[in-house]
């Protein structure tokens, strides 16, 4: 059965005490994150010949698409705050307390914020990982708790194991006639010779 969600709309998320609207993740925002990871990714002015590490390749690769749906899914903020410095870099302190000032959303604001691999991954976790876990989910890959996923496991339809023999003598099924090559027993005669 083919079953319809509403679309979703945009969407307040709770990051580490402030408020962030995302718009919903979409099948076009989807293509062109992978398309901004990708040439985000391109290193031309890198050695062809240096073998760089799948692993290293493949992380690189969440990361940027990460980044890139964060950057277009972000609408608006609130309770987004930065330290007040002086002209040091030290912290304006009042009575002992660091004083915050309100950040207002902004392009530059939103990828300033996101240099910090702390609040880059907290971002990351309720906002594109919860829709990564969904799709998984419709594509019959999610985990169970044994660890065996939907995509793994038989059809119901299909038996896994054999009925019991006693169980098939109670239905009063007869066994079926197969083409069977196995030569039949021949019964011994009296002398022991076939």
């Amino acid at each position: 059965m083919l079953v319809a969600t509403k679309p979703r709309g945009p969407e307040w998320l709770l990051v580490m005490g402030a408020s962030i609207l995302f718009d919903p993740i979409d099948r076009p925002m989807m293509r062109r994150a992978r398309r901004a990871a990708l040439k985000a990714l391109a290193r031309p002015d890198e050695d062809e010949t240096v073998d760089v590490d799948p692993v290293v390749q493949l992380e690189d690769l969440g990361d940027a698409l990460s980044l890139a749906l964060i950057v277009e899914g972000a609408r608006d903020w609130c309770d987004v705050a930065v330290k007040q410095v002086d002209e040091d870099g030290n912290a304006i302190l009042v009575d002992g307390e660091p004083v915050f000032e309100t950040l207002a959303f902004s392009r530059a604001a939103l990828d300033m914020l996101l240099t910090d691999p702390v609040i880059f991954d907290a971002i990351d976790a309720v906002y594109v990982m919860p829709f990564a876990q969904r799709e998984r989910a419709k594509n019959g890959f999610a985990a169970s708790p044994n660890g065996t996923g939907v995509a793994a496991m038989p059809a119901a339809d299909i038996v896994s194991s054999p009925a019991p023999p006693a169980a098939i003598a109670r239905s009063g099924a007869r066994r079926a006639r197969t083409g069977s090559t196995k030569p039949k027993r021949k019964p011994r005669t009296a002398s022991g010779k076939p």
